[in-house]
């Protein structure tokens, strides 16, 4: 009897250290259509910021992922100065269609990309303003900031 108290006990503090742990999901807008991306940018006065990512394979996505894109700090600078735009290429190919593979591809030779994860920074007609390739383990996302700190402030002037 007492063990299965303390078993009923164990399990409550689990469920509960489970529900009251989880972090707040973000839900960030993200576009997958670069022709969509320009026209909402347009209308809403706002720059572009594409991620090159591999969402089931980059643990360097993965890792970008939760340590500046899921953090209040980067929602706050995305919605008021960015429309996103992600460009998957994933691995497994029932992830996305073969219209969204061609997308994808026509953005990654269009923008350079080779490397993933990237970010590219555009103005709303589509034209680069900065760009930064690969993500590493020490978690230091300064540089991202620091791409966007300067093409806002360029934007300004």
């Amino acid at each position: 009897m007492k063990k299965q108290f303390l078993y009923s006990i164990l399990f409550f503090a689990i469920a509960i250290s489970n529900v009251y742990g989880q972090k707040k999901s973000i839900d960030l807008n993200w576009q997958t259509d670069m022709a969509e991306a320009k026209k909402l940018a347009t209308a809403q006065g706002k720059l572009i910021l594409i991620y090159f990512t591999g969402s089931d394979w980059s643990k360097s996505s993965k890792m970008l992922n939760k340590d500046f894109f899921y953090t209040e700090k980067f929602q706050k600078i995305a919605a008021k100065n960015f429309i996103l735009v992600r460009v998957n290429s994933p691995r497994r190919p029932d992830l996305i269609s073969n219209l969204q593979k061609d997308k994808n591809l026509e953005l990654k030779k269009k923008y350079g990309q080779k490397v993933i994860p990237t970010i590219v920074l555009t103005d709303a007609k589509g034209n680069s303003l900065g760009m930064l390739e690969r993500y590493n383990y020490l978690h230091d996302t300064s540089k991202h900031y620091k791409l966007i700190e300067d093409v806002l402030k360029k934007k300004g002037d």
